[in-house]
């Protein structure tokens, strides 16, 4: 039985969501033009009430270790030491600036990382981080992604795709992960999110979920592919998500899949309402729904 506090909030012991956010830290080294989580007056999370609180957790889950910038924190080794010895996988968010350092990398993966999850908005051009998050970073991205498969991680890069800018991402990621040959990569591609603090010019004239599959499909060399049934994760339908394999004709377990969402919102303000797939943990130290927790404390935590 689901135990509910109010707005969907649930006691740790009673986790449902299979992933579940943490935003450990407020402060960041980027001043990105989409953030869900611009406030930076926030103080860090308490790392001893998170180990209670993973603790309570009664199955493993997926922890993302987030915030803003999750290395932003010295003691980021112990938070992924403390997520393992819960019991549960640890998955950092990044924007990937300090993952440049392959000792750093080395001392995150020692502590117990097997997946990361970088930002690369602007693939390999720095005019287009300069125009998305505000600074020239794109040879300390791409070292990072080096130095993370050099590591033998799982790796996740994420990027946000905006119509007549950097809509050419999608083929310059794929063709520099697919030269690195990772162990496993997740290329996620999708649209602005009227979410925290984003580009409004950006998300007004947003790509469809028809044209990323279609830039998706050509970068692959399927281009006449229909992606529309690949929208099934974990089993479950959903209409904003697609989630397929770069051989589309062999069978799971290839090395980089491609994962495309639409984060156009809804006509309520959420851009997936009502998911029980992603929590966060609040405040409070509960658990509640990721969008709606976000959505119903923008501008504060």
């Amino acid at each position: 039985m689901l135990h509910v506090a109010s707005h969907g909030v649930i006691e740790p012991s009673h986790n449902t969501f299979e992933t579940v956010l943490v935003d450990v830290t407020h402060r960041c080294n980027m001043t990105c033009a989409n953030c869900y989580l611009p406030n930076r007056d926030i103080p860090d999370m308490d790392i001893k009430r998170l180990e209670d609180c993973l603790a309570a957790f009664p199955k493993r889950t997926n922890v993302r270790i987030a915030g803003a910038e999750p290395t932003m924190r010295k003691d980021l080794p112990e938070i992924i030491d403390i997520v393992r010895r819960s019991g549960h996988r640890a998955v950092l968010l990044t924007n990937g600036l300090r993952l440049a350092r392959p000792e750093y990398v080395s001392e995150l993966y020692d502590a117990g990382l097997r997946h990361t999850y970088i930002s690369l908005n602007g693939g390999d051009n720095d005019n287009w981080y300069k125009r998305i998050d505000s600074l020239r970073c794109a040879e300390k991205k791409i070292r990072a992604v080096e130095n993370v498969v050099s590591q033998k991680m799982i790796l996740n890069t994420g990027t946000i795709l905006i119509r007549n800018l950097n809509e050419g991402a999608i083929n310059q990621i794929f063709n520099m992960v697919r030269q690195l040959a990772p162990r496993h990569a997740v290329l996620r591609f999708k649209n602005v999110g009227a979410l925290g603090r984003y580009d409004k010019k950006a998300e007004a004239q947003n790509l469809t979920m028809e044209e990323l599959e279609s830039l998706s499909a050509n970068a692959i060399g399927y281009p006449q592919f229909d992606l529309t049934r690949y929208n099934r994760f974990k089993g479950k339908v959903e209409q904003n998500t697609r989630l397929f394999p770069v051989d589309l004709t062999s069978p799971p377990g290839r090395a980089i899949w491609f994962k495309l969402t639409n984060w156009q919102t809804t006509g309520d303000g959420f851009v997936d309402p009502e998911s029980r797939r992603r929590g966060r943990v609040t405040q409070q130290f509960k658990i509640a729904p990721f969008f709606e927790h976000v959505r119903a404390n923008e501008g504060g935590y």
